[in-house]
């Protein structure tokens, strides 16, 4: 791997990003990512280094690190002493110890390093870790609902010995774990059903057993609670105007008590981390700047460490109760246009963060936000990143932007260099399917956002649509009903079968969020909404890039491959498969490739002399790196493409 800051023969700086912050102690980790690869870097008051990572299992890489200081397996300059090994994008991996054999199957496993866990073998308490995951005898396919566990691991014994935490008689979904001020207690958030639940999980210093207190639930994850170490601090309606932080007086266990910290006006907290010492809080001030502020625990009265600029972000930042600082990533905009961007160390007990690396940064295009009207009157947000090229419409379902993050920055790059309008649709498609009244609400959000964009732009700007995950519903939704709106349309690791789900991986879990086709007056209202069930129009359709992952346990890849063969012969088709899952992470080849396909599919098309819906009798299909899908894997499809 190439030394930071190596240049091309071009000459220009290699692409960098910074992901994945994380604090241990009075020390920082991120991963650094490049076009040769990603590496973990650790940064001190000794400076900044890369750590070195054990060596993965075959066929996999390493998703996520939680680093330690002390105790066995870490090694010099804090080698990691638990890393999570799985496929590039997967959602699920192999949890393993640094010189140990011991592997446990575990779903996006979120880690919280203890410093004392009592041995379930005899042996003497020491380190050791919460996680949650699956039994090791799991498998891949497993549920994500009732599968979910909390366990209490220590370092150095086999997992066989791990104890089960049992957190109630319902199952739990997106079971997230954070540490706290207390070396012997853990923060469980669980949401289901809209509803996200708090527990504080502790052992025993002398048995290592585990006690479960309820906390308050809240019905938004706008709220957030955190247990300092002086105090509980909980924040409400976060990221909005209406933000406000409470601390609560010192021993007061009830995290629903406690007095609005006061903040200058026009100031709203956006997200807060604890620290050993208070918390730091980044915050949105009047006129669009963010700010970091910092409140030490024993007295609650904010103080500024950093105000960025207009156009200045500071797109990750992190801190933990257990840790003695906080650690961010701060992006300025110079003067001529570019950026440059650092990572910076607040140290408990200091007053002024330190720089820790200095990073060729892109920063995110300037974005403004427009409003169109829904079929039902809702007021439905575009996000607009360019002004000029073709105009992309992209929704991501019901993932987060960064479920996308490597395909986020090459279309941010191409927005910053004029090549691309990218618009950004907040819609309604995870409305369970059966509440849809006629009109399609919710599904038709992105139609709706589509006839706006074309309406602005005119016929002289082609227009593209790309869906991900259940945004692919919309996506595809849009084209079929109206295909004369676009030059192209794209689904990424989509969900094409309203109907068929529950019998494709783990769809029987979503009968409650989508509905049940079991059930006739549900499955009605499925059909009518389900790409791979809707009519095809009379008439030709835009050309349609469909990708699939081999490891995708969510979106099953049959989605993608059923609907690419119902629309051989009234598209151009082009049916991909990469060896990533439902999301993608790091900087892998696949994803790589994956991200250069659908930047190259929009700009090809784009190009002058190109027709709109221009339409060809046929079907490509491009071979990942394990194994490929073809007309023959489509027509092996054991249960049969729907008409």
């Amino acid at each position: 791997m190439g030394a930071y800051g190596e240049r091309r023969p071009s000459g220009g700086p290699e692409p960098v990003a910074v992901h994945g912050l994380l604090v241990v102690g009075a020390a920082g980790y991120w991963w650094q990512d490049a076009e040769s690869g990603a590496r973990l870097l650790r940064g001190d008051a000794s400076g900044v280094r890369e750590v070195a990572l054990p060596e993965a299992p075959d066929g996999l890489t390493a998703l996520a690190v939680h680093p330690a200081d002390t105790g066995p397996g870490a090694g010099p300059h804090g080698h990691p002493a638990a890393v999570l090994y799985g496929y590039p994008g997967g959602d699920y991996g192999y949890l393993t110890e640094a010189g140990t054999p011991d592997r446990v199957l575990a779903r996006r496993p979120s880690l919280v390093r203890l410093p004392r866990v009592p041995s379930a073998t005899g042996g003497p308490a020491g380190p050791g870790f919460v996680y949650t995951g699956f039994p090791p005898d799991a498998r891949l396919e497993d549920p994500p609902v009732d599968g979910i566990r909390v366990a209490v691991h220590r370092t150095g014994e086999p997992f066989a010995h791990d104890r089960p935490v049992p957190l109630g008689d319902a199952p739990d979904a997106l079971v997230t774990l954070e540490p706290t001020a207390d070396p012997d207690a853990v923060l469980v958030k669980s949401t289901a059903r809209g509803v996200t639940a708090h527990r504080l999980l502790r052992l025993a210093p002398a048995s290592g057993l585990p006690t479960v207190t309820e906390l308050p639930a809240v019905p938004s994850p706008r709220t957030r609670l955190v247990l300092g170490a002086l105090r509980w601090w909980r924040g409400e309606a976060l990221g909005t105007p209406r933000a406000v932080l409470y601390a609560l007086p010192p021993g007061e266990t009830n995290p629903s008590a406690g007095e609005p910290v006061a903040f200058p006006d026009g100031t709203a907290p956006a997200w807060f981390w604890g620290t050993r010492r208070g918390v730091v809080v980044r915050a949105v001030v009047a006129g669009g700047t963010e700010a970091l502020y910092r409140i030490d625990g024993d007295s609650p009265e904010p103080r500024l460490v950093a105000q960025g600029a207009p156009g200045d972000s500071f797109p990750e930042v992190t801190a933990a109760p257990d840790a003695g600082c906080a650690l961010w990533l701060r992006v300025g905009r110079r003067p001529d246009g570019s950026t440059a961007g650092h990572v910076e160390q607040l140290l408990d007990g200091t007053t002024a963060p330190r720089t820790l690396r200095a990073l060729p940064w892109p920063a995110s295009a300037p974005r403004t936000t427009r409003f169109c009207a829904a079929g039902d009157g809702h007021r439905l947000p575009v996000g607009l990143s360019g002004t000029a090229g073709p105009v992309l419409l992209l929704e991501h379902g019901g993932l987060t932007a960064l479920a996308n993050a490597p395909l986020e920055r090459a279309l941010e790059d191409l927005a910053r260099a004029g090549r691309l309008t990218l618009a950004r649709a907040v819609t309604r498609s995870l409305v369970p399917a059966h509440r849809v009244p006629p009109g399609g609400r919710g599904y038709d959000d992105l139609l709706h956002a589509a006839r706006h964009l074309r309406e602005r732009t005119g016929p002289g700007r082609p227009l593209f649509v790309l869906g991900h995950s259940m945004g692919a519903v919309g996506a595809a939704r849009a084209v079929l009903l109206e295909p004369g709106l676009f030059d192209g349309w794209i689904l990424r690791f989509p969900v094409t079968d309203l109907v068929g789900f529950p019998a494709l991986g783990i769809g029987r879990y979503w009968t409650a969020l989508l509905g049940d086709p079991s059930r006739p007056e549900q499955r009605a209202a499925l059909t009518a909404l389900s790409p791979l069930h809707l009519p095809l129009p009379a008439g030709p359709l835009p050309p349609v890039l469909i990708q699939t992952g081999t490891h995708d346990t969510r979106a099953d890849a049959r989605h993608g491959r059923r609907l690419a063969e119902r629309l051989r012969g009234r598209a151009a088709v082009t049916l991909s498969s990469y060896p990533v899952g439902h999301v993608e992470r790091l900087c892998q080849t696949a994803s790589r490739r994956a991200v250069a396909e659908v930047t190259a599919f929009i700009l090809d098309r784009a190009a002058p002399g190109q027709a709109r819906t221009s339409v060809r009798d046929n079907t490509a299909v491009r071979e990942s790196t394990t194994g490929a899908h073809d007309r023959a894997a489509v027509a092996r499809d054991p249960e049969g493409a729907p008409p």
